[in-house]
Formats: structure tokens, sequence, C-alpha cells
């Protein structure tokens, strides 16, 4: 059930716009590819809040807040973790921010945990719908889906943990979603070295690094597509939802292909109490 006023779902329509250069580029790789060419994240750094994003679809972003966020237990003050406050803002309202500046967006829901619907329409705003979340991830993403409004044609699920992903990123990834490509999300090649290991920390194999990207959010996904690999993987928990289109698709559930965009370290989960002072840090450093 929706807890959006006078008993109906509201879509939130975005009048911003990312002023300044013409449309972002479309671009990406497979997620078994190489590096995309481009500019890189610290290129990138200067024209987040200068770019026009032509909205090549209508999106609705599906914000994942219903998780509790014990290891912010003490930084949450027992808040819910979408409630912990960066530098005096809660999560959620910087992320909606982020989401509120992106054109292509016009609509979001948030999924919030059962029974925390006032405290999160005092941070969100009348403006956005609210649903209360399930068991487990996946039955969130799911309660968010069924909340979506008739039009939309994209699906961006997003963490409310990463509340600082520049809106040029979230742009990329909509815009990756074209032709055959039916799921794009921005990520990062992996620069630490990976060990495999057993019980007790010993050291089994040095896994490769190359080809292998951590994978961030905002993950969008074409709506029937993500509908049709919902149902097919009912009663499944997944952490990424990517990994879930991609196994509806090798199972033949589905069609198409799954993209991945090159993202930005700015788009960091905030899980443990430390990331609150790099995401501290992060918002000082970029606040006008």
């Amino acid at each position: 059930m929706s807890d959006a006023p006078q008993g109906r779902r509201e879509s939130r329509r975005c009048a911003s716009e990312i002023s300044g250069a013409p449309q972002g580029r479309r671009g990406g790789v497979p997620v078994s590819g190489a590096p995309p060419a481009g500019r890189s994240p610290e290129d990138r750094a200067g024209t987040d809040h200068d770019r026009r994003v032509a909205p090549v679809s209508e999106v609705t972003a599906v914000v994942v807040a219903a998780g509790r966020g014990q290891r912010l237990a003490d930084a949450g003050a027992g808040r819910p973790k979408a409630l912990v406050e960066v530098d005096g803002r809660p999560l959620l309202d910087l992320t909606l921010t982020t989401l509120r500046a992106v054109r292509a967006i016009t609509a979001v829901v948030v999924v919030h945990p059962p029974g925390a619907g006032s405290d999160f329409r005092a941070v969100a705003g009348s403006d956005v719908a609210l649903v209360a979340g399930g068991t487990s991830r996946s039955a969130s993403v799911r309660r968010g889906v069924e909340a979506l409004v008739p039009g939309s044609e994209l699906v961006a699920i997003h963490d409310a943990a990463r509340p600082l992903v520049p809106p040029a990123v979230i742009a990329d990834a909509v815009e990756a979603v074209t032709g055959d490509v039916v799921a794009a999300a921005p990520g990062l090649p992996v620069t630490d070295t990976l060990k495999r290991v057993g019980a007790g920390g010993d050291v089994l194999a040095t896994v490769g690094r190359g080809g292998l990207w951590a994978v961030h959010t905002p993950q969008v996904i074409r709506r029937d597509v993500l509908e049709t690999t919902l149902d097919w993987a009912r009663g499944r928990d997944a952490t990424d939802d990517l990994s879930l289109v991609e196994e509806a698709i090798a199972a033949g559930a589905v069609g198409g292909r799954v993209r991945l965009v090159r993202g930005d370290p700015r788009d960091l989960k905030v899980t443990h109490p430390e990331d609150l002072l790099v995401a501290v840090a992060i918002v000082r450093g970029t606040r006008p």
C-alpha cells in the first residue's frame, strides 16, 4: 500500500535541467568487455552540473531505502539507514536532490522500512510516492516496481545509501539503454589485487582483475524486462538487480544485453561509520 497523500501514488515531474553543454554521450561496455573510452571521473568532475540531459525515455527512479542500517546504528541513533545524516542532511534528502537534477527522471518511488512512512514523508516531501518495503531487498524492489506510474519506459533502481552519484553518471546509464541493451549501470574497473580466501584466512588463489568491474547504482532497466525478470526470479533474493537480468537473459526468459558505463568514485555506498566521514568530505568539497 502506498503512503502517498490522498490515497493515490504521486509522481515527481522533474522540471530541473542540468544546464550547459549539449547531450551527454552514449556509451559503455558490455559487462565482460574492456573499459570504455571517454572522460575519466576526474575529467567529468568539473562538468557534472553544466550538462544538458536530453530525456531519451521517461524514467521512474525506485529508491531502495528499506534497510535498517545495523552497521550504522550508533551514527543513526536508531533511525533507518536512509535517514542517517551527512553534514546535517539525511542520506535520502541528498539522494532525492541528485535524482531531481536529472531531467529524464519523471517520477520517484521510495521504498521505506514498514512503519516508517511518516518519518520518510517528512524528508521526501509530498511529490514522491512512498511504499513500505518487504522482508528482503528483492521483495522491496518488487514493491517499488508495483507502484510505478503508467508511462515509465525505464526503471532506475538506486540505493539510498549512494547519495552522491553525480547526475551525469545517471544520465549516461539512462542513455546506454537503447537498442538491444536492456539494462545498464555505472561501475569502475577493479584496482585492488583480489584474493580468493578459504577458512581461517588461508589464501587459495589470486584472482586476475582484468575485465572485473565494481558495479554501482542506479541500475537502469527497461521496465518490461524488469517486470518479466522479477516474475521469472520470484522467491529469489539478490543484492544486484543486473545479475537477475543477466541470469534471465542466459535462461532465455528475456532477450538483450547488459552494459556498464564508467561511473565515479563519489558514488560510494555508505555502509560503515567511516563511510560517513568520506561522504561528509565529498559534500563539503563539492558544495558551491
